[in-house]
């Protein structure tokens, strides 16, 4: 994996500075060489008029002095990085960070996510650009990369997202400490009192010896699914856990979040299409 040349994409609020601090920090940790700024005017109606009425030389002039100002007052921001290009662009916001996705090398996507924010834009992004995408969260992303997570499972999907967040966790400096996480999960008790007839119970004792051997089960397996994938890591800094979970899987992942000091989540998501976010949700979402 490289992390060589970078999309970044930029609005002109106070979301840029947060992201771009970011960058600006991660490239003292990572091989970052370029930064190509996106901004991209999604107001396609008054550009279209605008070409319309005073013609497309005015429109191209438009997007030039959104580039200038870009020059001015975006590129500064950056201290570590010394290759800094902006673009900007008028269209469909998926579309053209696609367009740009195929236009130049790109190693890796990075957007930022406004608090409050559903983050639809950044999910379309991650479904439909082939591309590593890292989100940065406004106001929350404090400067330090010691600490970080992969989620994962143990499908054939997550030995390739393993091979790829250790490839990036190697080219770390400082060796961080890694986290293989896998969520365990089971229905709760009451969950299954509801499934059950009355000539079928399990009482609480009954549901916790279960549960606690299939947790053991999942660690062991989930060890051995480590171990299988890592030949080509060094294991010094690697650790392996897993979490249970009565509830949806991803309260697991956020309780362990909250519970301990993590700088950087790595997680994979299958496919690149609108199609399967609306039919079938995501763990990643």
């Amino acid at each position: 994996m490289k992390t060589d040349n970078a999309i970044v994409g930029v609005n002109f609020t106070k979301l840029d500075t947060a992201v771009i601090n970011y960058v600006d920090f991660l490239s003292t940790k990572v091989p970052i060489k370029t930064v190509n700024n996106l901004f991209i005017f999604t107001a396609r109606e008054s550009f279209e008029a605008l070409k319309k009425n005073k013609g497309k030389e005015e429109a191209e002039k438009m997007l030039k002095s959104i580039k200038l100002k870009m020059d001015e007052t975006i590129t500064p921001k950056y201290r570590n990085i010394k290759h800094i290009k902006n673009h900007a662009a008028a269209g469909l916001f998926v579309q053209e960070f696609y367009h740009m996705f195929n236009r130049i090398d790109t190693d890796l996507i990075v957007m930022g996510k406004e608090n409050g924010s559903h983050g639809t834009m950044n999910k379309f992004i991650i479904r439909t650009v082939p591309s590593q995408t890292l989100i940065v969260p406004e106001g929350s992303s404090e400067l330090k990369l010691n600490n970080i997570v992969i989620a994962i499972d143990q499908t054939d999907f997550s030995k390739k997202i393993l091979k790829k967040a250790l490839d990036f966790c190697s080219l770390v400096s400082g060796s961080p400490k890694v986290t293989c996480l896998h969520v365990g999960h089971m229905p709760s008790h009451a969950e299954l009192a509801q499934v059950f007839s009355e000539t079928h119970q399990l009482d609480v004792s009954e549901f916790r010896n279960i549960y606690n051997n299939y947790l053991k089960d999942i660690e062991e397996s989930f060890r051995n699914f480590i171990k299988e994938n890592t030949g080509f890591y060094n294991r010094n800094n690697l650790d392996i856990k897993v979490v249970g979970e009565h509830g949806k899987p991803y309260k697991g992942l956020m309780k362990y979040l909250n519970n301990n000091d993590v700088d950087l989540l790595i997680i994979g998501t299958k496919s690149h299409s609108l199609l399967d976010s609306v039919l079938l949700g995501s763990f990643a979402e």
